[in-house]
């Protein structure tokens, strides 16, 4: 099989290719992090409270008790949603223009999902957390009553975050993918490397549908510890792309007329791009 060699072309016509190589590069490596924190300290919380047998009531005792544990939890969860639409917009920066169309779709996807997102997290971490605070107090509702609200509260963030924004976030991801897979920007491995998180995305939002939610949430820690690899992937293949195109961009202007080495000359480089497929 041939080797791969990337059509840059689209990338030379941007406005700021640096300024986009720049963006790409923190984004993925903000996403990455984000991940992985947001994995790592759901996992602690997760074992700390012993939820394998869940329940509202051993959830509403958990928060209490760890108070700032929860609301970190939560705070990593909503940076690491933001990462996930950012990331996206980054895929964004890098296709060609013939993909405006589906890549704005996919945008547009992500926008609703990361507010769905925002949206239950932030009532988990502010209002089911009064809740249970006032459970530990004396107060005019029995205990009963109150598991009864904490229950409603979760049942709303589940279905928002597990059930919409998930898939959301899952067709979303599998436009993007699609537009990876046409591509001669970057490899085709990079488009292999979206699937299976993308779909593993919309499993979360069908287990939960069918009312699978502890299959669910081990999916959901599954998919948040993949976006932190295909971040890391996706930063490191990209920016080999990028930093061929400039090493391109370099090489076609030094040997313009009349331009200094460090000029670029659109039309150049546009020929040693094509001369590189």
């Amino acid at each position: 099989m041939a080797d791969f060699k990337p059509d840059t072309t689209a990338l030379v016509s941007a406005a700021s290719p640096m300024r986009r190589h720049r963006f790409v590069q923190i984004t993925c490596l903000l996403a990455a992090i984000a991940h992985t924190a947001a994995t790592l300290l759901c996992v602690y919380a997760f074992r700390e409270g012993n939820f394998v047998d869940f329940t509202p009531a051993r959830l509403m005792e958990f928060v209490p008790r760890h108070l700032v544990l929860w609301r970190f939890c939560c705070l990593s969860v909503i940076c690491s949603s933001i990462s996930t639409l950012v990331f996206i917009l980054a895929m964004r920066e890098i296709l060609e223009e013939k993909f405006r169309f589906i890549i704005g779709v996919a945008v547009c996807l992500a926008v609703l999902a990361c507010s769905q997102d925002l949206a239950a997290v932030s009532r988990m971490m502010v209002l089911f957390s009064d809740i249970a605070l006032q459970g530990t107090a004396i107060c005019t509702y029995t205990g009963n009553e109150l598991v009864q609200i904490g229950w409603t509260l979760i049942n709303q963030s589940i279905t928002e975050t597990f059930m919409i924004s998930s898939a959301l976030y899952g067709l979303a991801g599998l436009a993007i993918t699609h537009c990876l897979s046409r591509t001669r920007v970057l490899p085709r491995s990079l488009a292999w490397a979206h699937l299976p998180v993308w779909l593993c995305m919309l499993a979360i939002s069908v287990t939960t549908f069918n009312g699978m939610v502890s299959v669910a949430m081990s999916l959901m820690f599954a998919g948040n510890l993949g976006l932190s690899f295909l971040a890391a992937f996706s930063g490191v293949n990209i920016d080999s792309v990028l930093e061929q195109k400039r090493e391109l961009n370099i090489a076609a202007a030094s040997h313009g007329e009349g331009k200094s080495p460090g000029e670029f000359d659109p039309e150049l480089a546009d020929s040693a791009d094509h001369s590189a497929i």
